[in-house]
């Protein structure tokens, strides 16, 4: 070692546990064209419940997973003075060690490491949640059923409780601390290296006391297994084991170069994003309280196609309402105007506006106002809606890009494996939807006596409820029509 350099140097590193290999770049965009053949395949029953479980039953796996993160954040240790030999901020190690520390002769250590299973759990689930909460205020395929539309409110609410955590878990991402390595100033660190377990004679006391500990004794700095000290690989993290987790070194011309002003700027974009998906959830919300709440309003239905057939209509049907509430309001203010004229006693000169003042008046144009809120609501998510997805894709995706390289690459059985899976759940279902038609005659004679049994059952069924259970059941289907 050269003697006449510092005995150590610090810089700055990036502690992180990559991405789990569920969660990496394959299954993720597997993920989004699942939801995408959702949508578009809605019209096909069969397809489209093969396309939407594999993607749900994919994105309540994430949920979960943001309950377990949030609910089980690791404790961190209380932060510990490091000194460390001056260096001045001319020196030759800068070629070395891009995040080289000087002009300082202390550093504070607090072992801590990001979780990056949260960047992608936030987009799996906020996706999810973006996608599924549309279909059901949308589809009348998929939600025609009352089985359906319960088990799109469960589902929906799973994906918003998740979809909090994972806001809530992102949102804690810039509060880590700082964290630095420890080198010997004659052999650069590598670029990234993992932890291979944490030797109980690494850390003797604290950590100022441990850090010179190593580099006074060789035999303790070779015992290591890495070129560089990490106190970072001493923190824990729940679901994850100590090998998973990661040191990284950006060089100078790295987008990371300067990891706490990467996060910075990532997280100045949040509120627009987030603005974005709290205004996508307020609509969303609107269209499907329109769906359900007993209001008879003029809007004739939620679907796009059937409010621009009738436009003309809801606009003169506003326009009678309003015009309705005056004609009444004059012809009781004319009826005064004739017991005044008879009495000799001059009408008020804002008698001409006191019908726009009258309790009738005010109701008809409160729900005027209530259904052109409906109207604008129902409009504006189907236009934002899907904006917001595509926007809310885009940033994430920018965002892991910018977290590093994915653990494994496309031809990984890890990666295609999920697509292999999801081509069999296809053709499985291709097969059991042609059923009938590869069936023996003895196999059709079985299953219409099955029906015929299924048939009576259900009629057995329906005739037990009462008349107003009937028409409940059948109230959302007809409003849909």
């Amino acid at each position: 070692m050269n003697s006449s350099g510092p005995l150590f140097v610090a810089q700055e590193a990036l502690c992180y546990y990559p991405i789990s290999t569920i969660y990496d770049s394959c299954p993720r965009y597997l993920f989004y064209a699942l939801l995408l053949a959702s949508c578009l395949t809605r019209w096909t029953g069969w397809l489209a419940d093969v396309f939407l479980g594999a993607a749900a039953t994919y994105a309540g796996t994430a949920a979960i997973q943001s309950f377990i993160l949030v609910a089980n954040r690791p404790t961190r240790q209380t932060p510990s003075p490091v000194t460390i030999p001056y260096i001045s901020d001319n020196t030759t190690l800068w070629e070395s060690f891009p995040q080289l520390i000087t002009q300082t002769g202390e550093v504070m250590i607090q072992p801590a490491a990001l979780e990056l299973d949260g960047d992608a759990v936030l987009a799996i689930v906020v996706t999810g949640y973006l996608v599924f909460l549309p279909l059901q205020c949308w589809s009348r395929v998929l939600t025609h059923e009352r089985a359906r539309n319960l088990l799109f409110y469960v589902w929906n609410m799973l994906m918003f409780a998740g979809s909090i955590c994972c806001l809530v878990f992102a949102g804690k991402k810039d509060s880590i601390p700082t964290q630095y390595m420890f080198c010997y100033p004659d052999v650069p660190p590598l670029q990234q290296t993992s932890s291979d377990g944490w030797g109980n004679d690494w850390r003797t006391g604290t950590w100022n006391a441990s850090v010179w500990n190593i580099f006074s004794n060789i035999s303790h700095w070779g015992a290591i297994g890495d070129i560089c000290y990490n106190p970072c690989f001493n923190s824990t993290q729940i679901l994850r084991v100590p090998s998973q987790l990661q040191s990284w070194v950006a060089s100078n011309d790295s987008e990371l170069a300067h990891p706490n002003r990467l996060w910075n700027r990532i997280i100045y974009s949040n509120r627009y994003i987030y603005s974005l998906i709290v205004i996508c959830l307020v609509l969303n919300i609107v269209h499907l309280t329109f769906k359900w709440l007993p209001y008879k309003s003029r809007i004739p239905s939620a679907q796009i196609v059937v409010i621009w057939k009738e436009k003309k209509s809801i606009y003169h049907a506003f326009r009678q309402e309003l015009q309705d509430a005056l004609s009444i309001s004059r012809d009781k203010q004319d009826e005064k105007k004739g017991v005044s004229a008879s009495t000799g006693k001059k009408p008020p000169r804002w008698s001409r506006i006191r019908p726009f003042f009258t309790i009738r008046f005010f109701r008809a144009l409160l729900r005027v106002l209530a259904d052109a809120f409906i109207l604008f609501g129902l409009l504006f998510s189907m236009i934002i809606s899907p904006l917001t997805i595509i926007a809310f894709v885009a940033w994430i995706e920018w965002w892991i890009y910018n977290d590093g390289p994915s653990q494994e690459h496309p031809q990984q059985v890890g990666q295609w494996s999920y697509l292999v899976s999801i081509a069999l759940l296809l053709v499985s279902a291709v097969i059991l939807s042609l059923k009938y038609k590869l069936a023996t005659k003895s196999e059709l004679d079985t299953e219409i006596e099955k029906t015929k049994t299924h048939l009576e059952k259900l009629q057995q069924r329906r005739d037990a409820r009462s008349p107003s259970e009937i028409v409940a059941l059948t109230a959302p289907a007809r409003a849909e029509d």
